[in-house]
């Protein structure tokens, strides 16, 4: 079992940088902005970044494949432009009526059956009242898998692992 690594050094990386230093000091591209390092998980990079400054884009989550000789990721330093955007963890107020409509939990590491995975539980403002919904992305060795739940949370009984670490959430307004 390879051990989760969470570069606590790495948490604060320029502001502004395209560029992340990772654990074994080579380089990630990642052609975000305000970009740093959450973790480095199976061979994939953690991302939180936006992809512009002084735009109405909120900071997201993006996961990098680390490129590895034979792991099929183009050019030695990565992919920048291969990673899909997901909700960074917190507070969501709609940014006309300042309402809460969205709350978020995001988690990674080992949370779910003992694999390197990543882990939203997430509560949306619906008419009828809060709707729950689970998205899961499974970090394998043939690249990604995604599950998605609604109305349900099953995978909140693998939060409690010790090897899954939760992401302090932020409070923000919905995006225009």
């Amino acid at each position: 079992m390879k051990a989760l690594c969470i570069p606590l050094l790495l948490l604060s990386c320029v502001a502004g940088a395209e560029t992340l230093q990772l654990s074994d000091q080579r380089i990630l591209r990642t052609d975000l902005k305000e970009a740093r390092l959450i973790s480095e998980i199976h061979g994939y990079a953690i991302v939180a970044g936006r992809s512009c400054v002084d735009c109405d884009e909120n900071t997201a989550i993006y996961i990098h494949k680390i490129a590895r000789p034979g792991n099929g990721v183009n050019g030695e330093a990565g992919d920048p432009g291969s990673a899909d955007r997901y909700t960074y963890p917190g507070r969501y107020l709609d940014y006309e009526s300042k309402e809460l409509v969205e709350k978020t939990r995001m988690f990674y590491g080992r949370c779910y059956e003992d694999q390197p995975a990543l882990l939203w539980l997430s509560e949306y403002r619906d008419r009828g009242g809060w709707i729950k919904s689970e998205y899961l992305v499974l970090l394998g060795e043939d690249g990604l898998e995604h599950r998605y739940n609604e109305d349900r949370q099953p995978s909140i009984f693998y939060i409690e692992n010790s090897l899954c670490v939760e992401l302090p959430g932020i409070t923000a307004e919905t995006e225009p």
